[in-house]
């Protein structure tokens, strides 16, 4: 057995290429029999789901509640998806729908038509946010609550003019390849960075259609339980 030592005879219990006695097949923190129920594998450590979330486990942005299976990130945060809802219609966003962030709040299709119509008229002169120049009257652009001239609303990284959609990090405006690229999820199987639906395995991160069972090479279906040892998945049955 490889928790108490001892030779296992009777019923045994295989998980991988270790062997447990039934009743030795328990929670490292509160004791509880992992064989009737899902478990994790943390540091060579056997735990419970209950445990496992309160030690390691991500947090919806939205309702505060832990979050597995299928979910969504977004601007470094990770949602369940019908937590992940427009700021002003409050609709939960569609699966593969474009989401527009505006520095501030989250906005559907939708909803950020009327935000992005053309560069409003400034009715007065005032600092640029970008060089600090004086806007003078004529056109500017209003992002992250400042005025800007058309030409220096800029990607913090490339200095790239962003004249569509951006990712605000810090109060700062990126291209959505910047923003990728430094603060992004990646996909643990494709190595590729994931925008919307992602599906979370303790610390490991897949797309929806890469997430395989490593023995069957099945895939997952929505909310169907993991079982995680180090950056493999397989599913509960195998």
């Amino acid at each position: 057995c490889h928790k108490c030592g001892e030779p296992c005879k009777g019923e045994v219990l295989r998980v991988q290429t270790k062997h447990f006695h039934i009743k030795c097949f328990t929670c490292k923190v509160c004791g509880c029999d992992l064989a009737q129920g899902g478990f994790f594998i943390k540091n060579g450590d056997y735990l419970c789901t209950l445990d496992y979330q309160r030690m390691y486990g991500t947090r919806c942005h939205g309702c505060g509640e832990f979050v597995e299976g299928e979910v969504v990130t977004a601007l470094g945060k990770t949602y369940h998806p019908n937590c992940f809802a427009c700021t002003i219609c409050k609709r939960p966003s569609p699966p593969g729908d474009r989401v527009t962030f505006n520095g501030r709040d989250c906005l559907c299709q939708l909803c950020a038509q009327p935000m992005s119509s053309s560069p409003k008229e400034a009715s007065c002169s005032s600092n640029c946010a970008g060089c600090g120049r004086d806007i003078k009257n004529g056109q500017a652009l209003l992002a992250l609550d400042k005025q800007w001239h058309l030409g220096c609303f800029k990607c913090k990284s490339c200095g790239k003019v962003l004249t569509g959609e951006y990712i605000s990090k810090d109060g700062s405006p990126y291209c959505e390849k910047d923003y990728q690229g430094l603060f992004g999820v990646k996909c643990e199987a494709c190595h590729q960075f994931i925008t919307g639906k992602v599906l979370e395995a303790g610390d490991k991160h897949y797309h929806p259609s890469c997430a395989r069972c490593s023995r069957c090479n099945q895939m997952f279906t929505e909310g169907e339980e993991m079982y995680l040892q180090g950056s493999t998945v397989w599913h509960p049955d195998c």
